[in-house]
């Protein structure tokens, strides 16, 4: 986390930014200048100053300058950079962060700049090679060199991470990394994180301008997408911060000359997907999970009377387990969550969580590192069995690349037993995977949405997951909403992609997404009842029931015969206590559906709310006849009856229903009936009991009393009586 002293900064700066108020941010950079007693760093400023001072007296002199707005947006460019090198050199000497913890280690080395580092790495590569051995005895030169190999690719990490601002020595040693052929794909995907994490802390154009070219220029698929994820997710964290033409140019030419449209739209429908992964976490812990731990004794039961345990790949599926998992209704949960997994979702994500406090995780930049069975944490784990397991894990295609090292770190601590069983369901579920993909099911476009979907979880098990995560500038914190960016919206606004954006949201209930995408929608395509219906329904759900209404209206308008349209019609309007209008709409829906039993209680109930209390006990009773097992008229009619002075019709229905699962609300209307017939005794009795049955809360009962005093009153109850029976009650219960 920032230094207390510095964490300001950049707000107060922007602040002034935004509100085009550049020599106040130019002041207030050269007071926090002036802290760090920096030269270098004074005299930029004064340079930007200038410039800027040059342009306001071509402004101001009428000076015609087409390229007027370019330079000012140069000079917000330059007046951001500077407060972020500032606001980092404040920090740097005083914050325990990760990132600043790992500046000043850097920075002691002997060998603390990248492109000597880089220049070493690519010697040991040299080296390796003539071992041409992938592992070796302990101490062997192969054996060391690996190690060193390993080390220099964290430290090289580190470096392209907390490198601010990129140099062109810095950016010229990435890239000869990037194109030397010795360097393993591995790595450059690793250095491609490193770029994107840098910018999650300090936005720096360089880099993001390397990001883009790595994705143009990338020997492999695999390492372009990752690039462009990682460009994407930077462009949204730093939104505030793009300025200038020259990001947008390069977007335009990449739209020429790379599959830049599609690719945009696969890694933001991967984006949006992570806003999943918190639901599909609590149905796993809330609701699956808990849900077989009850089946525990039922299973332990059944094991115990197994004398010998088969493979369990040549085990038939038992119908009395099948039997378990139905009654529970596990069987319906596993294919809702393989249903979300089929979609992209991340199910793996609560299941591998416990596992990433194994010490491989506690650096940054193992978290950003492909699956390599040539690793020294993998061959150490696996030992004489990496042969047998490593390639099936690492072509494991539904785990993302972290989750594939702790699956190889849990696999090293568990029982022989064990560890054949659970390398046995791992390989017959790859193996299907594996099945499919090679009968030429999966085309191009599922390929790449596996390998974005898979890089985008690891980066949000980063987030969510690292030990000091608290560390870090999470993007995953709020909605990773690209459609926010104007350099995309070219390649984010067709009809296909809203229209599938939007039914993601709108079928896992973000409504405001929801609502936010349809309304693009609505602006693109011609007047669509559907469309405004799920409109409707977003501003329902958000509790904006005016502008559900106006919504419905529209839906209406293009198609006066929906029935849901005119049902959710009637509902908003009785909602807003316009009682006639929905009457209205609910006769609409009796003719098209005259027994329908939920339309004729609504009907019932608009009556009643209206004072047409006779009318209402007729639909009352209409929907007990049409179904006379139902419940559901019970309380309507007692209320009803109770209301229209039929006393004792209305004490037959109460005792119907205080037999059956009685409410605190129920009780209270018994006792008022009690009241009314002049049994004061014995409404105190149900007053009670109203109260116990909510929780003994007398203040909530005395709350509802009084907003029935006028049914009471209208009964002939006096007025004066109502607060001594409330006295009483109370004094009862003391």
């Amino acid at each position: 986390m920032k230094h207390a002293s510095a964490e300001n900064i950049p707000a107060k700066i922007e602040s002034y930014v935004s509100r085009n108020r550049l020599r106040d941010a130019f002041q207030q950079l050269r007071s926090y200048s002036a802290r760090l007693g920096d030269w270098r760093l004074t005299d930029e400023i004064d340079r930007l100053e200038q410039s800027y001072s040059m342009m306001l007296r071509y402004a101001t002199q009428g000076v015609d300058d087409p390229g007027r707005s370019d330079i000012y947006a140069s000079i917000v460019r330059g007046i951001y950079d500077m407060t972020d090198r500032i606001s980092r050199d404040m920090t740097k000497p005083l914050s325990s962060s990760v990132y600043f913890s790992t500046l000043r280690y850097e920075a002691m080395q002997s060998d603390g700049n990248l492109p000597v580092l880089a220049e070493r790495y690519r010697s040991l590569l040299s080296e390796m090679s003539i071992y041409n051995l992938v592992t070796g005895a302990e101490n062997s030169p192969a054996s060391r060199a690996r190690t060193e190999l390993e080390m220099l690719e964290r430290r090289v990490f580190n470096q392209v991470w907390i490198a601010y601002p990129f140099s062109s020595d810095e950016e010229n040693a990435v890239k000869m990394l990037f194109e030397a052929e010795e360097v393993p794909d591995y790595f450059r995907e690793m250095l491609v994180s490193a770029l994107m994490l840098g910018l999650t802390h300090y936005y720096d154009e360089r880099r993001l301008l390397m990001l883009f070219d790595f994705y143009q220029l990338a020997g492999s698929s695999r390492i372009s997408l990752i690039a462009l994820c990682g460009a994407l997710l930077a462009m949204f964290v730093n939104r505030n911060r793009i300025t200038g033409i020259k990001v947008s140019q390069r977007i335009e030419v990449l739209r020429d000359v790379t599959s830049w449209h599609e690719d945009v739209k696969t890694v933001f429908l991967q984006f949006i997907r992570t806003r999943d992964t918190e639901r599909i976490n609590r149905k796993m812990m809330d609701e699956l999970i808990p849900e077989m731990m009850k089946l525990r004794p039922d299973i332990a039961k059944r094991m115990r009377d197994i004398t010998s345990m088969p493979d369990i790949v040549d085990m038939e599926e038992n119908p009395e387990w099948q039997e378990l998992l139905d009654r529970s209704g596990i069987t319906d949960k596993i294919k809702e969550l393989s249903k979300m997994q089929e979609d992209g979702g991340d199910v793996f994500m609560s299941t591998f969580s416990s596992l990433k406090g194994f010490p491989f995780f506690s650096e940054v930049a193992n978290w950003f590192m492909p699956f390599n069975i040539e690793h020294t944490a993998v061959t150490g784990a696996l030992g004489s069995e990496l042969a047998a397991v490593g390639g099936i894990i690492q072509a494991s295609p539904f785990l993302c690349d972290g989750d594939k090292f702790s699956f190889v770190f849990a696999l090293s601590s568990v029982p022989a037993m064990q560890k054949k069983m659970m390398l046995s369901q791992f390989g017959a579920q790859n193996i299907n995977e594996l099945e499919l993909r090679n009968a030429g099911l999966g085309t191009v476009s599922e390929e790449k949405n596996n390998l974005v979907n898979k890089y985008v979880q690891g980066v949000y098990r980063f987030f969510k997951l690292f030990r000091r995560k608290g560390d870090f500038n999470d993007p995953f914190s709020r909605p990773l909403n690209l459609l926010q960016l104007p350099q995309l919206v070219p390649d984010l606004t067709d009809l296909e992609t809203l229209s599938v954006v939007s039914e993601f949201y709108f079928k896992r209930g973000y409504y405001d997404d929801a609502f936010h995408v349809f309304r693009m929608l609505a602006d693109k395509m011609p007047p669509d009842a559907q469309l405004f219906q799920k409109m409707g329904y977003c501003m329902q759900q958000k509790g904006d029931i005016a502008n559900a209404l106006e919504y419905y209206e529209q839906a209406e308008l293009l198609n006066a015969d929906s029935l849901w349209t005119l049902r959710r019609l009637a509902a908003c309007n009785r909602m807003l206590d316009r009682r006639e209008q929905a009457l209205q709409y609910y006769r609409r829906i009796e003719v098209k559906k005259p027994d329908d039993l939920n339309t004729a209680l609504s009907i019932g109930h608009c009556l009643l709310e209206l004072g047409q209390v006779k009318e209402a006990l007729n639909y009352y009773y209409k929907v007990e006849f049409l179904d006379n097992k139902s419940t559901r008229a019970w309380r309507p009619v007692a209320w009803a009856s109770f209301v229209a002075g039929e006393y004792e019709r209305s004490r037959v229905y109460y005792e119907k229903v205080l037999g059956d699962a009685p409410s605190a609300n129920d009780y209270l209307n018994m006792g008022h009936l009690n009241l009314v017939t002049g049994d004061i005794k014995e409404a105190i009795n149900y007053y009670n009991l109203s109260i116990d049955n909510d929780n003994g809360d007398a203040e909530k009962f005395i709350s509802r009393f009084k907003e029935d005093e006028h049914y009471l009153t209208d009964a002939g109850v006096a007025p004066a009586l109502l607060p001594l029976v409330v006295d009483a009650l109370l004094y009862s219960r003391d």
